[in-house]
């Protein structure tokens, strides 16, 4: 039996000020497996790690389009405890 999507990334792009770090990924990951991101200096690793427990949402001139769900729930939806996000995605 497949395992059920933890994360689903969906047409995620970044952008610090005009500098797109991210341009339209897409990812699906699994409960119970391991992933790895590596890429070249400056790839956008730490970027896309950062999106996911919203630590982006602390840096200035800053966008994001495309969605983030975590359980099937968007973590960028308005009514999100971000203190909460933080301790579950870590």
């Amino acid at each position: 039996m497949p395992e059920k999507a933890k994360i689903v990334i969906e047409g995620l792009s970044f952008y610090y000020g005009s500098q797109r770090a991210l341009k339209d990924i897409n990812l699906t990951i699994y409960e119970r497996e391991i992933n790895v991101v590596f890429g070249p200096a400056r790839s956008g690793k730490s970027t896309l790690l950062r999106l996911l427990n919203r630590l982006n949402d602390l840096v200035e001139d800053t966008r994001m389009t495309g969605r983030i769900l975590l359980d099937g729930r968007d973590i960028y939806a308005p009514d999100v405890d971000v203190v909460e996000l933080r301790r579950r995605v870590g």
